[in-house]
């Protein structure tokens, strides 16, 4: 059963959200997987109102039900559950019990930061069939570009990388120009949206969401969106996807923008005639990597992928450059997010690109996987080096109609790599990558003719090298990433120490186990100290070395991911014993010293005493 967190946080939100929408006079809402949280404040704030309360598992259901037991015996909290394979679920539901246009509001608040935008406009579509006209939507939904938001992504690289397109624990984020563009075609007018936090004196992350139904009929005309679809996908990891759909990713795509239109319109302004060394991420079906090669042929380009397949196809389509040294190809690392710019640091390039570009080809990408792509860029190129990429743009006609298309897909199968579109936005995208160093020098979605019109493509160049090595931590521990996840993880509750040598196959002695273990968290937690302290500047000054940041670097105090606790400490140091002595290195702990003989300088005391 999840935490609610504090009383007076909610009695914030909902003072700003709830009582300006006229929350007294409602009857009918519906929650959206809040578990009865804002439900019974608005059963209390309106004694004549019933709540629907829609949870996406039977836990979470009964969870609901529990907690609000005199609502549920009164009929005035009826929980009910979501189904992935129905995004109809909450429409159907309603319409039995002759509810459709009669309720008052539908929200979700603190429950869709990590819902992505398949999941927010099936909610949204729900809604806007349900409502009455003049009924509200009210949500909270999270923001990259905000201080925390900016903060909580970088944050998350190292921890999200391992999933590699597989579901897991993070955020999906959006923006304002996304929500307003996609809610307006759905009927809803946009009352209040804007960054917001529910802790007083706290940086804002999340954006704050109250809207209006008032074109009913706009919603019907996409009813049929709402379709269920075919069972959920498996799921797989972007290697195992893409390895599997290879020969259709490598095929002509006729609906792609030309590759002449591509390098007039972006490759060239980017001065691809000049290039010597340049990166490309993504294959696609390869036809942007072979116009580079003939408009350049002095360049020397390497190619990025997650699927082998893809990269073996390609390299035997553009054998000559490949024998020329002109092409190379390097597999994406699914396990270390620096695992690009410690691909050329190794051979002394860093600062020595010219470009990195991906046409087509991330346009199937997240936005916290793109973010660490694009740091690799920043850190790797020169300073004037160019960024050239292309993503979907959920705003444009185009956009939003294949947002529509694959609604049913993405509902079904949340957080999962697939060939449906990660959308995104211009609002969105040039934040980012100002923070990371860049200048955009074009932005546009071109005409039908050239670059099409459902897709943003951006052109920036780097200004602020310093600007991304401030955020060089975020990327790169020096050390290798914990493997939590990967598919060649041990048992994550297993504590017994790696053997001190890569030969040894016998356990360590019993009485040697503590003394291990020891060592193990205190080398953990010197680790987790120095990420901390590498990827927050200002940290030490700040004079916060344990769990908690101060709030002018945008950092929420608290616990602080996966490393705050002794268990975690050891797995930390076990890996990084393991991974020493994979390189014939190995630690022991010292004796203990005797009472009153000071410690060594540098010295780091285990759970932090």
């Amino acid at each position: 059963m999840p935490d609610w967190g504090p009383d007076a946080s909610a009695q914030r939100v909902f003072d700003k959200l709830f009582t300006p929408a006229g929350v007294t006079g409602w009857r009918d809402v519906v929650e959206i997987a809040g578990g009865g949280r804002f439900g019974g404040r608005v059963l209390q704030a309106s004694p004549a109102s019933r709540c629907w309360a829609f949870e996406p598992s039977e836990a979470a259901r009964d969870a609901a039900a529990a907690r609000l037991p005199e609502a549920v015996a009164a009929g005035r909290l009826l929980p009910r559950l979501l189904d992935a394979a129905r995004p109809d679920a909450m429409l159907a539901t309603l319409i039995e019990a002759g509810q459709a246009r009669q309720v008052d509001a539908v929200f979700g608040i603190d429950s869709m930061q990590q819902a992505g935008l398949p999941t927010l406009v099936t909610h949204w579509l729900n809604a806007a069939l349900v409502l009455r006209p003049g009924g509200r939507l009210l949500m909270t939904l999270a923001d990259p570009t905000t201080i925390a938001g900016f903060q909580k992504i970088l944050r998350d690289i190292r921890r999200t990388h391992r999933f590699q397109g597989r579901p897991g624990e993070k955020f999906a984020w959006t923006s304002a120009e996304i929500v307003r563009a996609v809610l307006g075609r759905l009927g809803f007018v946009v009352e209040l949206l804007e960054p917001w936090s529910n802790h007083e004196g706290r940086p804002p992350r999340d954006l704050y969401l109250s809207a209006i139904l008032v074109q009913p009929d706009r919603a019907e005309a996409f009813r049929a969106a709402l379709r269920p679809s075919a069972a959920p996908e498996p799921a797989l990891s972007s290697a195992e996807w893409w390895d599997r759909h290879a020969p259709r990713a490598m095929a002509a795509r006729p609906d792609g923008p030309p590759a002449h239109a591509v390098l007039d319109r972006l490759l060239r302004p980017a001065a691809v005639e000049t290039w010597r060394h340049a990166i490309e991420i993504g294959l696609g079906d390869g036809r942007y990597t072979a116009e580079v090669l003939r408009a350049n042929p002095a360049v020397k380009l390497t190619v990025f992928d997650v699927s082998d397949r893809i990269m073996q196809a390609a390299a035997a389509r553009m054998a000559e450059a490949v024998a020329s040294g002109r092409l190379g190809f390097l597999p994406i690392d699914p396990l270390h997010p620096d695992g690009i710019l410690a691909a050329f640091e190794r051979e002394h390039l860093a600062r020595e690109i010219d470009a990195v570009f991906s046409i087509d080809a991330l346009v199937h990408v997240d936005l916290q996987y793109l973010v660490a792509y694009w740091l690799n860029a920043a850190l790797l190129l020169r300073p004037g080096g160019w960024l050239v990429f292309s993503v979907a743009d959920a705003t444009t006609e185009q956009g939003f109609a294949r947002l529509l298309a694959e609604l049913a897909q993405g509902y079904a199968n949340p957080g999962q790599v697939s060939d449906r579109l990660e959308y995104l936005s211009f609002g969105l995208i040039r934040p980012l990558l100002e923070r990371f160093g860049f200048e955009v020098t074009f932005a546009g979605h071109g005409a039908a003719a050239d670059l099409g019109g459902r897709d943003l493509h951006v052109v920036a160049q780097l200004v602020r090298p310093e600007a991304a090595e401030a955020l060089r931590g975020h990327l790169s521990t020096g050390l290798a990433a914990p493997r939590f996840g990967g598919p060649e993880e041990e048992d994550r509750d297993s504590l017994a120490p790696a053997p001190t040598t890569p030969d040894a196959q016998e356990p360590l002695a019993e009485d040697s186990l503590e003394l291990d273990l020891d060592l193990a968290r205190a080398l953990g937690q010197a680790f987790w100290r120095q990420v901390r302290l590498h990827g927050l500047p200002g940290l030490a000054a700040a004079g916060q070395l344990g769990g908690h940041s101060g709030s002018q670097m945008g950092v929420q105090p608290g616990r602080d991911g996966w490393a705050e606790n002794r268990r975690d400490y050891q797995r930390i140091g076990q890996l990084v014993l393991r991974d020493l002595a994979e390189m014939g290195i190995t630690l022991h702990k010292s004796a203990t010293r005797p009472p009153g003989t000071p410690a060594a300088p540098g010295a780091v005391p285990p759970d932090g005493a």
